[in-house]
């Protein structure tokens, strides 16, 4: 039984397990007087860790961390330390972080790291093990890696998270929902006094591009600044108008001419619903687009239907509730747009590599009465894309019929997330009984509504259930394959 999954994007990694879950970021940054550092961020979840008394009687969680940094078969750097939630009184601990600062020079380096719940000597260790490369320019101006940020403040009193005269809150992920509009980061800038000269003036920009480094209109903003040794830069930047999608953001230092010195980049998700109304465009040629073929408006209409798992709020009201009595030419406006949306260079691919996924999974859960896309796993596989594990529980007396699917990440840039489907009519068709992902089916009661077989009655357990149903160190069978798929 695999007792730790490992899930990355970028400098993101999610580590989880049947006992600790907790997230971790990394950065390098450069010090003049001593060189290259990395720093490493652990953020904690409280809950999944076990809460024991003190000697004031409040609970605390623990975690005991071994962080190793090797090159070959030598250590370089090593740490051990306990990181500890904050005394509370309720019996679960809040959510708590810690960071470690490693000197490390350029080079390639082998980052180990060991984690066990301090209170629960019966949970197995996290381990993991990745590469990680530190390079640094020998002349020039250069910056460090981006951090993404949650909160700062002037620093009072120095502290782990004190940097450059602010306490600096990690944001330990890449993904922002749809409750945050603002972007904040964190880098710095080497090397423009070395350049330019004490006390010179110049200018950096900041801006978002799509994942095809195409800058995002009206978020490029250009600051000016003075040249230093090290000069900390922390900007704020608005995405409430950012629709979802893959994104990065991107610094740049233009010289007193406006050339590009040097450039960084950092790669994050969104995930925005804006809510607007939908007019097909009047201008728009779309003779000679893919849209045009479609000849066939009830054709045509079922296409676009197909595209519903993975349509944004105002376009489910507009196929479900506009385009069900709208002639041809605004069913293929609405779709060549919808496409172009999303892929602007190649809208006509976007649609055909989408539609390869709604015949698969048409093949694979369609039934005599729904499309594929219809039944809830057919819109899981195509909103979030083909599940990394997927255990199948069709004929076990216990249980009715189930499936756990797994995430390492997502279409959405979500990481480690997982649904449960069950089947209590016992024909093809599942459907979605629970889900970790934001705005999805939740019921906490899911264990015994699977397990409602042995009983066989299964409305004589209630559809809603209570927290206290989700007990990670039950050792239960269908929970273990919850919490620990393989």
């Amino acid at each position: 039984m695999r007792q730790l999954f490992l899930f990355f994007s970028c400098l993101l990694i999610a580590l989880n397990s049947l006992a600790v879950r907790v997230f971790i970021d990394h950065q390098s940054f450069y010090s003049p007087e001593t060189g290259p550092y990395l720093e490493v961020v652990f953020s904690f979840e409280g809950k999944s860790m076990k809460s024991v008394k003190n000697s004031e009687g409040q609970y605390i969680a623990q975690s005991n961390c071994n962080v190793i940094l090797s090159q070959g078969n030598k250590v370089i750097r090593f740490a051990k330390f306990t990181a500890s939630s904050t005394p509370t009184l309720l019996p679960t601990a809040a959510d708590f972080m810690s960071l470690e600062r490693f000197a490390l020079a350029d080079g390639t380096y082998q980052l180990e790291i060991e984690i066990t719940d301090a209170n629960d000597s019966s949970a197995a260790p996290l381990k993991h093990t990745e590469t990680i490369e530190i390079t640094h320019l020998s002349e020039g101006c250069f910056f460090s890696e981006i951090a993404f940020v949650s909160a700062f403040t002037s620093t009072i009193q120095e502290n782990a998270f004190s940097k450059a005269g602010y306490d600096l809150i990690p944001y330990v992920s890449n993904y922002y929902p749809s409750s945050l509009n603002g972007l904040i980061l964190y880098a710095e800038l080497y090397n423009s006094r070395k350049l330019l000269g004490k006390k010179i003036s110049f200018a950096y920009s900041i801006c978002i591009t799509d994942a095809l480094q195409n800058e995002v209109a009206s978020t490029k903003r250009i600051i000016r600044a003075e040249a230093e040794e090290v000069l900390p830069l922390i900007q704020t930047i608005d995405i409430s108008n950012l629709i979802s999608g893959d994104y990065k953001v991107k610094l740049e230092m233009l010289d007193r001419e406006g050339k590009v010195v040097c450039t960084q980049f950092r790669d994050f998700s969104r995930n925005k619903i804006l809510e607007s109304t939908y007019t097909p465009p009047t201008s728009l040629d779309i003779s000679n687009t893919f849209a045009a073929r479609y000849t066939s408006s009830d054709s045509l209409y079922a296409h676009i239907q197909s595209c519903l798992p993975i349509a944004e709020s105002v376009e489910r009201n507009t196929i479900d509730n506009i385009l069900s009595n709208v002639d041809l030419q605004t069913r293929q406006s609405f779709m060549y747009t919808f496409w172009y949306r999303r892929n602007s260079t190649n809208p006509e691919k976007a649609w055909n590599d989408y539609y390869q996924e709604v015949r698969a999974v048409q093949k694979e859960f369609g039934t005599k009465i729904k499309a594929g896309w219809q039944t809830d796993r057919g819109r899981v596989y195509l909103q979030y894309g083909k599940p990394s594990t997927r255990i199948v529980r069709n004929n076990d007396p216990d249980y009715w019929p189930f499936e756990i699917w797994h995430y390492y990440t997502t279409n959405t840039g979500l990481r480690d997330r997982r649904f449960l489907f069950y089947n209590t009519s016992l024909n093809y068709d599942m459907e979605l009984l629970h889900s970790d992902i934001p705005n999805e089916l939740r019921n906490y009661d899911w264990k015994n509504l699977v397990r409602s077989r042995q009983m066989n009655d299964p409305s004589s357990t209630g559809r809603i259930g209570n927290n206290q149903n989700q007990d990670p160190y039950s050792g239960d069978e269908i929970e273990d394959l919850w919490y620990n798929p393989h």
